[in-house]
């Protein structure tokens, strides 16, 4: 049975309690029901949700985007999709929500439903239209930039300094607009940013509508999808102004060099001098506690201050050239004592005669468990815990290619369980999620520790084995071992029909690719279960099958019969 059949209990279970919006839908998109977490989401009742459909609640700029997938997974040319998109809430205002679509056949195949799962955005999207705001009001030049040479967006304070509609500017590479005098240092510079470093207080020239030259002072890093942000400041009158106040406006520019990250100024020795708002949130400090205080005892773990005054004298013997800085990832302590993990970017620059050292921290914590939240629920299987059909066939894939070019030896075993069926028809679903959840345990117990076991569908099972020195005795052990473990018996009543178990074995032969493997593995295992099931066989290079082994001779010979 399908692992996301809407007669599934289990599922149903998890449907009711999740907190994530989820819902059944019709194939002409009627809500068929609809789980608690989505009418909050949507602000309806699950009476009203019932009435109508998802079209009724699609802002009409998604609804054509939303239909045509619909329209590719009915064809079966993909199986799920994701989808950004707006709902129409009940008070009327708009909910942006990631929209999780998989299709649910019946017992024989055909489309039954559709599995939506919903993920309110609303929060993470009024947080985008803010940071916009920021960008659009701000009086600073700000500027988001790829790699290449081209600004990307830019904000009306450049028109307001420059003369240049922000049409023009966007239209040209940026080193056109920058005085002959200072392109090679701005080559330079750029050059420092895909590199990954952070430029502070650079200045050159740019050209003025009016024909003249604006002096403008750059704060610019790069993020990890390849784009520079730049926080930039007319300094025309700064630069025509007494050496003396130069020193000054450097330490100023650090300060407000990438504002949107906590920013941390620290002397030489590591004590705090600078403490921006965003540090205050982060950490918790108030920056009057935090100024004064050496860095290491404010925010690193206990058990890392030490590797932390290790890795700072490191720097400090590394980083004599100005503008030198590295940045990774590292835990930090909270005042409340809470650990979160930080982006860090750390860089030095002279200034009167000593070290001058500048910190952006970015609290990643909740990106990080989200990213590896989604990573397990997309490659493992909700009931058994086992990775499941995309992960498998990845590991697979893989695991063949590297057996190509080492030729090392890899044995697949295709599993599917004698039984299963009947018992789900006489026992209940809840019966057959025993079954499968205690299989899926047993199967880890009798394989190898480096043995890959996963759940490809229902109650089809698959074991990848590999590099042994007699992979054909070794793959037979296994699958003796698996039919003993299927055959024990299971927490079911005792009216339940047994459980056993077909197993079709099929060897790495040179040219085979994953699905070949797979597809000999599963034609052996449907002839075990033509020979009277409760057996092995093993599918050759040639596709011929051999004949079954059954699991009453399994204190004998591994090869007996084979």
């Amino acid at each position: 049975m399908p692992p996301f059949s809407p007669e599934h209990r289990h599922f149903s279970t998890a449907f009711a309690h999740s907190l994530v919006g989820m819902a059944l839908v019709g194939l002409r998109g009627h809500w068929l029901d609809v789980n608690p977490a989505l009418c909050h989401i949507l602000g309806y009742t699950r009476a009203q949700l019932l009435g109508g459909t998802f079209q009724d609640l699609t802002h009409p700029e998604d609804l054509a985007t939303d239909l045509g997938l619909m329209a590719r997974t009915l064809a079966g040319e993909i199986e799920s999709y994701h989808l950004e998109k707006r709902y129409r809430h009940a008070d009327g205002r708009l909910v942006w929500a990631m929209l999780t679509v998989t299709l649910a056949r019946d017992g024989d195949g055909r489309p039954e439903c559709f599995v939506s799962q919903v993920i309110d955005l609303s929060a993470q999207k009024a947080a985008q239209e803010e940071r916009d705001s920021f960008f659009y009001q701000s009086s600073s030049m700000l500027a988001i930039a790829d790699t290449e040479g081209r600004f990307l967006q830019l904000n009306p304070a450049w028109t307001e300094v420059l003369g240049w509609t922000t049409q023009e500017l966007l239209a040209r590479p940026y080193i056109d607009w920058v005085h002959p005098d200072d392109v090679a240092r701005t080559l330079a510079a750029g050059e420092t940013l895909r590199a990954g470093g952070v430029i502070a207080g650079f200045r050159n020239r740019y050209r003025h509508a009016d024909g003249g030259w604006r002096w403008l002072e750059w704060g610019s890093h790069t993020v990890r999808d390849g784009r520079l942000y730049c926080t930039v400041r007319d300094v025309t009158r700064q630069v025509e102004d007494e050496e003396a106040l130069r020193s000054q406006e450097e330490k100023i520019r650090l300060l407000i060099d990438g504002a949107h990250d906590a920013f941390i100024g620290m002397s030489e020795d590591g004590v705090i001098t600078e403490w921006n708002k965003q540090a205050e949130l982060t950490f918790g400090w108030a920056a009057s506690e935090a100024i004064g205080r050496p860095m290491d005892e404010l925010i690193a773990p206990p058990r890392l201050r030490q590797l932390h005054l290790d890795g700072m004298r490191a720097f400090l013997a590394r980083s004599t050239a100005p503008g030198y800085s590295k940045r990774t990832e590292v835990p930090a302590l909270r005042r409340d004592g809470r650990e979160i993990l930080v982006e860090f970017a750390v860089g030095m620059v002279p200034h009167r005669g000593r070290r001058y050292f500048y910190a952006f921290l970015r609290d990643v914590s909740e990106q990080r468990r989200y990213a590896e939240r989604m990573h397990y629920q997309a490659t493992h299987d909700f009931l058994t815990g086992l990775p499941n059909r995309y992960e498998f066939m990845g590991q697979l894939a893989r695991a063949v290619d590297k057996a190509a070019r080492h030729a090392h030896a890899l044995a697949l075993l295709f599993i599917d369980l004698d039984g299963f069926k009947a018992v789900n028809d006489q026992c209940g679903h809840e019966a057959g999620d025993a079954v499968l959840t205690e299989f899926g345990a047993r199967l880890g117990q009798a394989v190898r520790r480096s043995d890959l076991v996963a759940r490809l569908a229902g109650d089809e099972f698959v074991v990848m084995l590999e590099e042994s020195p007699n992979m054909d005795r070794e793959a037979r052990e296994v699958a003796q071992r698996i039919l003993a473990a299927a055959a024990q018996p299971y927490p079911l009543p005792e009216t339940c029909p047994a459980i056993g178990a077909s197993i079709g074995i099929a060897l790495y032969g040179a040219g085979d690719s994953a699905d070949a493997l797979l597809s000999r593995a599963d034609t052996a295992m449907y002839a075990a279960k033509r020979a009277g099931k409760n057996r092995l066989s093993i599918a050759t290079e040639s596709g011929d099958v051999q004949s079954a082994v059954d699991g009453q001779h399994l204190s004998g010979d591994p090869g007996a019969g084979i």
